[in-house]
């Protein structure tokens, strides 16, 4: 299959795209600067080193090129109006891969500029005298230039490129601060402290460049924040963010396809490939382009590193997630370890950027830990010991697990209600995400189930979601927030997970839409597995004795809302006192040993 699509990437969103792509089985060319970690994909060609326009044109032309995906870094403002030329010129589509911005704030503290030139302005028009550049090594000539009568601190990425940039604009090495990319913020904090820094510089980079960290550090200390803002982009024909919108345009636009569904991979996969990977950069002092480890069921995964630091003290790799074709709040997220050794001689999981910490008991991690799945953390402790025994080492590790974006992922998953804040949980049983298997979902239900009992519940309220739940604490106040549980479209699973828990009664809240797929006998009630059945809505009303009048007016409905229309929705109506002694008697014959109560709602929160 020809190759017809080119990507320019090096950057975390260009790797998402290259998943997508390889996932569609779509032959793709990625363009990156860079000549390190090239990209490993059967599906993909990396061309290292980048191309002016000039060359630009002539690659399209020669391989026929019907595509460009934009996924440079937002401050490649050359390379996007690049792009949008050779586009322009040869008539070729071209689409925007954005990350995830933060939202403006407006704060006292917080100063939005046009350039770097503006920032370096506004600090001299206030009087400011000490600064914390925090914008990037390749401006570190031009503002110690401009400022020659402030005191500024530096922080720059331990490469030697960026320490050789330093060294020839003669910074001093106490005002240098040299640490990954990856590290919090606490060597700025007591920079802050230490030094009365009165101002910051940085760039307006979004979460993977920890900007909502660092306001709130000029926030809490008072001190402004210069933020230089993200150019404007030329017009592309689409700005995609996720996976489904880059394969609906695919499909839309050039009639791209997926040929089946594909698998992915678990946080707690991308984790372990991570902290393997960062032992053995460490050991071996070298850039890594990819990295296996085993998963239960006799599986292996392998993945291509994104991103490679190391010194004497410490190692860091990460991945991108490729969760494949299920539906996860984390596919194309970066997610990486840090690896040092200790003195205990022991393996030791500590808190990472964007990983949870455990607050409450019910979760299978002790209290106070970060938030590692105990088949995650077996998975590391194997892989990592054995290459402790490969190269003879007696030494302890300390494995940090990251994710730059959790904190901000965890506020749409299950986590604060259970006690684990801060960020997102590493979890995989099997280290596969399987198309609509929703493994993490069915996971977290039986977290929910166990984090009740432990935290005293005999008596828990179900629900399909966050509208059903609202309506149900109007009805039960006094229900503790961890006495509700959210089935989605697993009620089967929710059942099962009760099975033996030692929770004596349920209250099920359910809609009308789940009620009649359960009714049928589906504890499954996606809409990818059961469609709505009109035959056997017509089946409940013969059995409820209405007359053939209601037949024909259930052949006109087309959602299940739309009963209300022919059967008011009270406790009197002989069709939804059917309906729910057909939903009972399925769910008896899940349920072992405790008792349920259904409770049929409707749209506007009216309970029968």
């Amino acid at each position: 299959m020809k190759r017809q699509i080119l990507i320019f990437g090096g950057t975390t969103e260009g790797r998402k795209t290259a998943n997508w792509l390889s996932d569609l089985k779509q032959p793709f060319y990625y363009s990156t600067k860079t000549t390190s970690n090239p990209l490993l994909s059967d599906m993909g060609v990396c061309l290292s080193g980048g191309m002016n326009e000039e060359e630009m044109i002539e690659f399209c032309r020669q391989q026929e090129i019907k595509l460009i995906v934009d996924a440079a870094h937002p401050f490649a403002a050359d390379l996007h109006i690049n792009l949008h030329r050779v586009a322009t010129e040869l008539d070729i589509a071209i689409v925007r891969i954005e990350r995830e911005f933060i939202e403006r704030l407006e704060h006292e503290h917080i100063r939005y500029l046009p350039s770097i030139e503006a920032c370096i302005q506004a600090i001299q028009k206030e009087g400011i005298e000490r600064v914390l550049s925090l914008i990037g090594v390749k401006n570190l000539p031009k503002i110690k230039k401009a400022l020659p009568d402030c005191d500024i601190w530096f922080r720059i990425l331990n490469f030697p490129e960026s320490i050789r940039i330093a060294n020839e604009a003669e910074v001093k090495e106490e005002r240098l601060i040299v640490s990954s990319r990856f590290e919090n913020l606490l060597l700025e904090e007591e920079l802050i402290k230490e030094h009365g820094i009165q101002g910051i510089m940085t760039k307006e980079s979004g979460y993977t460049g920890l900007l909502d960290k660092k306001m709130d550090l000029a926030i809490k200390h008072e001190i402004p924040l210069f933020i230089v803002k993200r150019p404007d982009l030329p017009e592309y024909d689409k700005i995609i963010k996720t996976r489904s919108e880059f394969q609906s345009y695919l499909d839309v636009t050039f009639g791209i396809k997926r040929l089946e569904l594909a698998h992915g991979y678990t946080t707690g996969t991308c984790a372990a490939i991570s902290a393997k990977a960062a032992l053995l950069a460490l050991l071996d002092k070298k850039q890594m382009e990819w990295e296996r480890v085993d998963l239960p069921n006799n599986r292996e995964a392998m993945m291509p590193i994104h991103c490679t630091e190391f010194t004497e003290n410490y190692g860091i790799c990460t991945v991108i997630k490729n969760s494949g074709d299920d539906p996860d709040v984390t596919d194309g997220t970066e997610i990486g370890c840090r690896i040092s050794f200790n003195t205990s001689g022991e393996i030791c999981f500590l808190k990472g950027e964007g990983v949870g910490i455990v607050t409450k008991a019910g979760l299978e991690i002790p209290i106070g830990h970060p938030a590692v799945n105990p088949m995650p953390r077996k998975i590391i402790e194997r892989e990592l010991n054995r290459i402790l025994n490969q190269y003879e080492l007696t030494r302890g590790v300390d494995v940090s697990i990251f994710v730059p974006m959790g904190a901000k992922l965890a506020k749409k998953t299950f986590n604060p209600r259970l006690g684990i804040e801060g960020g997102i949980s590493i979890i995989g049983t099997t280290g596969i995400l399987k198309p609509f298997s929703a493994e993490a979902y069915v996971q977290t239900i039986k977290k929910h189930v166990r984090f009740a009992v432990e935290n005293g519940s005999t008596q828990v309220i179900i629900n399909s979601g966050g509208r059903s739940e609202r309506y149900l604490k109007q009805k039960f106040p006094e229900m503790p927030q961890h006495g509700y549980i959210q089935y989605g479209n697993f009620i089967g699973d929710t059942i099962h997970a009760i099975n033996g828990s030692g929770i004596e009664k349920v209250t099920m809240g359910i809609m009308m839409g789940k009620a009649v797929k359960l009714a049928k006998g589906h504890l499954d009630t996606h809409s990818k597995k059961v469609v709505f059945n009109k035959d056997f809505l017509i089946q409940i009303a013969k059995e409820a004795n209405y007359d053939e009048s209601y037949v024909d007016k259930i052949k006109e409905v087309n959602m299940a809302r739309d009963l209300e229309g022919i059967f008011p929705f009270n406790e009197e109506e002989s069709f939804y006192q059917h309906l729910k002694k057909k939903c009972c008697k399925v769910l008896e014959k899940e349920i072992e040993d405790y008792k349920i109560e259904l409770l049929l709602m409707n749209i506007k929160g009216d309970i029968i």
